[in-house]
């Protein structure tokens, strides 16, 4: 993995590698991660684009959230940020965006609301459980796991957390130092839960979100994250949905198999967008 070699300083917890003459490519993570996560998909990225892998506050190197009360935390806390960098780093350059989970469902709302000029989306199954109806099977499940995580300490709270999206079994069998890392992080999941069900965008909503889309989803993912998908594949105008045989921590544990598709993704509307400038 090769670092951009621009010399700006970076803001804390963001990173850049590649080529700064390259088409500029966002990369936002899930809850209970950081920019880290997205190591595979930066080596593939780096000898043609310029990238920029984000730590969302409270993981890896990013400030904690100021919020008194978790149950406050919304987007508009998370998004202030993000705008500052890219603008401080990219000006208003067209920006392809990638997300994951949490990072997904932030990078819908970026692209909607045109807060960055967003000029191709590329999500792994982002959990906008805020788009799913309060009688919604999926949504009952989702707050049942929220319930059960906020009245639990840490500890109990990140295994409900991390088996749910995995397996069971699957938190206690992580290294020592790995659980008590992903137990300090509780708190910010339980700020990242409150954003996701706060979030005052509707489903129809979505249909203004007018950038092409590439929406993929794990066969093994839970009903929560498969629900959410499966609607918003409804109301997308441009939405391109490929299935990956993995579940919901896919760009994790199977980057081999996700990775490919954002690749080519990025690269046909890379090109669509040189295109466009060419002209």
């Amino acid at each position: 993995m090769t670092a951009s070699s621009e010399a700006m300083p970076l803001p804390q917890g963001f990173y850049r590698y590649g080529t700064a003459t390259g088409a500029k490519v966002l990369l936002l993570h899930s809850s209970q991660s950081n920019s880290g996560q997205w190591r595979e998909l930066i080596q593939r990225l780096t000898p043609d684009y310029d990238v920029l892998a984000v730590d969302l506050l409270g993981y890896g190197r990013a400030p904690a959230a100021d919020v008194e009360h978790s149950d406050a935390f919304r987007f508009t806390d998370e998004v202030p940020r993000i705008l500052d960098g890219v603008a401080t780093l990219w000006g208003n350059t067209p920006v392809m965006l990638v997300g994951h989970s949490y990072g997904g469902a932030l990078a819908l709302k970026l692209a909607l609301e045109k807060l960055l000029p967003v000029s191709a989306l590329a999500v792994y199954e982002p959990v906008a459980f805020h788009i799913l109806d309060a009688k919604d099977p999926a949504r009952a499940e989702i707050e049942t796991i929220a319930t059960e995580t906020d009245q639990a300490d840490a500890m109990l709270s990140t295994e409900i957390f991390v088996d749910y999206w995995n397996q069971a079994g699957y938190f206690r069998a992580l290294p020592a130092k790995v659980q008590q890392l992903m137990a300090s992080q509780a708190h910010k999941v339980s700020m990242d839960f409150a954003a996701l069900m706060g979030e005052p965008h509707k489903l129809v909503d979505y249909r203004l979100l007018d950038c092409p889309v590439l929406l993929l989803t794990g066969s093994e993912s839970r009903l929560s994250a498969q629900t959410v998908a499966a609607q918003l594949q409804q109301v997308l105008p441009q939405v391109e949905v490929e299935q990956v045989s993995c579940g919901h921590m896919g760009p994790l544990t199977h980057p081999q198999l996700v990775n490919p598709l954002l690749v080519g993704f990025i690269r046909d509307h890379a090109s669509a967008v040189a295109e466009v400038g060419g002209d």
